[in-house]
């Protein structure tokens, strides 16, 4: 019996954007406890955890450049069954992986005072904060092997062993912060150096985890060593000329958003508590549909591999319309349940009408924005158009995002909720942008098709 292409479809969503949502939300969920349990011990330890943040989202931005890239050829590779090449993949992937880790993880480990210093002047926070930084900054490369072998097996169909070991590492996570930080049940009470290392135990079960079980069950790509070494020049230039671009789109999106946040707390208290307090319902909203992004890299990822260009642009356009579905009924649920979300927090009655409305604006543009999440950072990736995705990106912050927050704020000071709205304009030009291109069939290449072995 013929499949039926559609129910092929969904099926094929449902193993893949499920478990990836889930851990997003897992990640998140963790993000969220130790924040909290951390919180219970001052103002130093919260200011301390939060720079020490800042510098691994800087390593984690980078890495989930070089994770997206090995993503794209291991798709594709997949898609025409070689699984030689997607060894010699892993090969680079850890290479570079590694490269770049050791590069973060060496100064900010053996010199962590000095790493905080390029963030503060502040001695006290630098003082607390090195100690939880010399010890957080070991988690790098286990953070980078999770991320870099969960690209592959996501590629080749295996997405729930990922998600598996997330959720394991989250309990041990929460389990040891209760046990270190606070010393319960006879465990030494570490403080802020107990938060620490719970965090770098669960992050070495979690990569631990995934790599024993990926040898341990055969899977794909990622048992014999010997094809690690197998990767061909080809491949190798290949790889770095998708991936670059990539890793860049990823560092100016952060660099972008530094400058919202600048514009924001230049504004008032009240208006950088409005935006603060929305970030966690923008967070969850983009994490529940993340899912659907990294299922349309793959799956159409494996349709360029095997050369059926037809139907790849088929998924692409289903996916679109599934994303703007799926974000408009959450984006209807969020501007509903948004007056009863911000009173939940102990504000002000000016920042409780401000964040009000930014949640409205926010659920306005939703389907906007995971659109383009899909379009983005699924589609036009999977097909190694990385550089025309740089520079869509990169035009519609710089040259409208930006300018035009800085316009309404600062010179026709507008309130919050229209400079937020105006700002989000650039999601609509980059939607635009996408849709031509998509539509003009340029981005749709097999990067393997020379390379496979």
């Amino acid at each position: 019996m013929l499949k039926d292409p559609k129910a092929d479809f969904y099926s094929s969503i449902y193993k893949i954007a499920v478990p990836v949502t889930l851990q997003s939300l897992i990640m998140a969920l963790l993000t969220l406890t130790d924040q909290l349990m951390v919180g219970q011990l001052g103002d130093v330890a919260i200011a301390s955890v939060g720079i020490s943040v800042k510098i691994y989202g800087i390593i984690s931005v980078v890495l989930a450049g070089l994770a997206t890239g090995v993503s794209i050829y291991a798709a594709q590779f997949w898609g025409k069954k070689d699984e030689r090449s997607t060894g010699g993949l892993l090969g680079l992937g850890l290479l570079f992986g590694m490269t770049i880790s050791v590069i973060f993880t060496v100064p900010t480990h053996f010199f962590p005072q000095f790493s905080l210093s390029l963030f503060t002047k502040d001695q006290v926070l630098i003082t607390e904060g090195s100690a939880f930084l010399e010890i957080i900054s070991l988690s790098y490369i286990p953070v980078m092997l999770t991320m870099i072998y969960s690209a592959v097996l996501r590629a080749t169909g295996y997405v729930k062993l990922p998600m598996t070991a997330s959720m394991v590492a989250v309990g041990i996570n929460i389990l040891l912060n209760y046990l270190l930080i606070y010393g319960n049940f006879g465990f030494p009470e570490m403080g802020l150096k107990g938060a620490a290392v719970a965090t770098l135990i669960a992050r070495l079960f979690e990569c631990s985890m995934i790599i024993v079980a990926a040898y341990k069950l055969r899977l794909p790509g990622v048992t014999n060593i010997r094809l690690w070494f197998g990767a061909s020049r080809a491949l190798l230039v290949k790889f770095l000329r998708t991936t670059y671009p990539i890793v860049l789109t990823e560092l100016i999106w952060v660099l972008g958003e530094t400058v919202y946040a600048i514009i924001y707390s230049r504004m008032g208290t009240a208006e950088i508590t409005a935006m603060t307090l929305t970030y966690p319902l923008q967070s969850l909203s983009i994490g529940l549909l993340s899912g659907l992004s990294s299922a349309a890299g793959i799956m159409i990822g494996n349709k360029l591999g095997a050369d059926e260009q037809d139907a790849a642009l088929d998924y692409s356009k289903r996916f679109i319309r599934l994303g703007i579905l799926v974000a408009l009924g959450t984006g209807v649920l969020l501007a509903v349940i948004a007056p009863f979300y911000v009173s939940i927090f102990q504000v002000s009655d000016e920042a409780h009408v401000m964040g009000t409305r930014l949640v409205w604006v926010f659920a306005a543009f939703l389907w906007v924005k995971v659109a383009n999440m899909i379009l983005a950072g699924g589609i036009l990736n999977s097909g190694g158009d990385s550089r025309f995705v740089f520079v869509m990106e990169s035009s519609a912050t710089w040259l409208i995002g930006v300018p035009s927050g800085l316009l309404m704020s600062f010179v026709w000071k507008q309130p919050l909720f229209l400079v937020y709205m105006v700002l989000s304009m650039e999601e609509v030009v980059r939607l635009v942008i996408g849709l031509m291109r998509i539509s003009s069939r340029k981005w749709m290449k097999n990067l393997v098709a020379d390379l496979s072995a």
